[in-house]
C-alpha cells in the first residue's frame, strides 16, 4: 500500500494498491470534513457491495468555518477557476439587502460564480457565503453546483419571505439578467 505526505495513495473509488483494500477519510488526501469520510465510507460500501458508483467531485463538498461571521462555500472559487482556464461571470450580492439579514443584525455577501458563454451565464461553479447562519445556507448552494444549474435556472425558484436564502435566489436572479432588490 502506497502512501504521500503521510496520507494512503487511492484511487477515484478509494482503492490502494492492495487487492481488497479501501481507505476513506482522514487516512487518505481529501478534505479532511466528517461528511466527507462518511460519502468516501459509503461509496466503498456500495462499491464493495456491487452497486455502481461516482467517483466523488470534492469540488462539490460544501465547506463551512464555523465562526463569526461564517464562511461557507461550495464549487470553485474564481482563482481556481482562472486557473483551470475557465471564463467566468459572478455576482456579489450584500447581506444588507436581505430582510432577514437586516432582522438579524448581520452583514455579510454571497457570491455567485458562473461559467461565462457567449449567450449569457452557463453553469454555476461556485457559491461563496459569509455572515451570521451563512451554514444553513450551502445545502441549497450544494444542489445548484452538483446538479449544474444555471442561474436562469434558480431564478426562477422562489425562495421565502423574509429568509435569508433570498440571497441566494436575488444573486441568481441578478447573474440572470433580472435583478429584482438590487441596483447598479
Amino acid at each position: 500500500m502506497g502512501m504521500e505526505r503521510g496520507f494512503v495513495k487511492v484511487d477515484s473509488l478509494c482503492r490502494t494498491s492492495l487487492p481488497s483494500v479501501s481507505a476513506v477519510g482522514d487516512l487518505i488526501n481529501t478534505p479532511q470534513l466528517a461528511h466527507v469520510g462518511f460519502a468516501e465510507g459509503i461509496l466503498v460500501a456500495e462499491r464493495v457491495g456491487g452497486i455502481p458508483v461516482t467517483p466523488i467531485d470534492y469540488d462539490g463538498v460544501p465547506r463551512i468555518t464555523y465562526s463569526d461571521p461564517e464562511v461557507a462555500s461550495v464549487g470553485l472559487t474564481s482563482t481556481q477557476a482562472t486557473e483551470r482556464g475557465l471564463k467566468t461571470v459572478e455576482f456579489n450580492y450584500n447581506l444588507g439587502g436581505n430582510g432577514r439579514s437586516v432582522i438579524l443584525q448581520t452583514q455579510g455577501a454571497a457570491k455567485v460564480i458562473a461559467i461565462s458563454e457567449e449567450d449569457g451565464p452557463g453553469r454555476v461553479i461556485g457559491v461563496h457565503i459569509v455572515g451570521s447562519r451563512v451554514s444553513e445556507l450551502i445545502a441549497e448552494a450544494q444542489l445548484i453546483y452538483n446538479w449544474d444549474a444555471e442561474p436562469s435556472d434558480v431564478a426562477q425558484l422562489i425562495h421565502p419571505h423574509p429568509t435569508q436564502s433570498e440571497a441566494i435566489g436575488e444573486a441568481h436572479l441578478a447573474l440572470a439578467g433580472k435583478p429584482l432588490h438590487v441596483h447598479a
